[in-house]
């Protein structure tokens, strides 16, 4: 089977009210951790991809 079979996400866990960035704007806005770069947040993003799938390799089988 070909193609896009599954997705993955990551959003940061800190919030920032848009209050504190500006007088009148609602809601929040997702920050990123002192400890997480975007290779990091791919990872996880790659990992939540991953979830539920078969990690046998079936592809590339040696003969």
């Amino acid at each position: 089977m070909a193609g896009i079979t599954s997705y993955g996400a990551y959003v940061p866990l800190w919030r920032l009210s848009r209050e504190a960035i500006m007088k009148g704007m609602r809601g929040e806005k997702a920050i990123r951790n002192f400890d997480e770069d975007s290779t990091t947040m791919a990872v996880a993003a790659a990992i939540d991809c991953l979830k539920g799938q078969s990690r046998e390799c079936t592809v590339f089988k040696h003969r």
